[in-house]
């Protein structure tokens, strides 16, 4: 009986800052590879380990479906024992901007702010609170005019409940002072003018003056 297969066996890897290297990497775990940069780590993650897993996946599939699906070339290696199908998340690192969040750049914003929307407690215009329901949930779906529409059982007004645009500082819900951003920008008077017994065109006016900003009270 042959022993259990443990490993992946890569020999004479030679992408990139890989010099022949010969390492055995275990299966079925967590690994993670570290070193200084330059040292060859996602030329052994992309450039060997995913580009043979990945084609020697593809290369089981048919002509047809091959022909639609960008391959990789072979990897500069010597032998790769016992790989299996590789699949690669990329990192696609963007410039955030001044309204990302943790919550926004993760998705994990817009999952808050659908539970607050359909599961919080409404208040009508009367002042009552109203517990959550399924019928609130199903308001929100409605098409047309109705959406979002409810009536409140202890008063019998009809107002609009609360949706998911309404909790969002990038939307509706932002606030009116900061637009959603904390910060208040204003022009600073008192360094707008640099020398009052100067005129215009003498350079009374200082040049390159930004906002003041302060931290938003809502």
């Amino acid at each position: 009986m042959s022993e259990p297969i443990t490993h992946i066996e890569v020999r004479g890897g030679n992408v990139n800052n890989l010099k022949n290297i010969d390492v055995d990497i275990p299966l079925n775990q967590f690994v993670a590879i570290s070193g200084p940069s330059g040292s060859g780590k996602s030329s052994l993650a992309m450039g060997i380990l995913y580009a043979e897993g990945s084609r020697r996946y593809l290369e089981a599939l048919s002509t047809y479906t091959r022909r639609r699906i960008s391959q990789s070339n072979k990897s500069q290696v010597q032998s790769v024992k016992h790989i299996p199908s590789a699949l690669a998340l990329r990192q696609r690192p963007s410039v955030p901007s001044e309204r990302s969040t943790v919550g926004s750049l993760t998705e994990a914003f817009n999952v808050i702010r659908l539970i607050f929307s359909r599961l919080g407690s409404p208040v009508c215009p009367n002042g009552h609170r109203i517990d959550p329901t399924i019928q609130i949930a199903q308001a929100m779906d409605r098409p047309g005019d109705k959406m979002g529409m409810i009536t409140c059982p202890t008063c019998g007004v009809q107002f609009m409940a609360t949706s998911a645009e309404d909790f969002s500082f990038n939307s509706t819900g932002a606030c009116p002072d900061c637009q959603g951003l904390g910060v208040v920008r204003e022009l600073d008077e008192s360094k707008l003018i640099g020398d009052e017994n100067l005129t215009i065109d003498e350079a009374s006016l200082l040049r390159g003056t930004f906002p003041a900003e302060t931290s938003c009270p809502n």
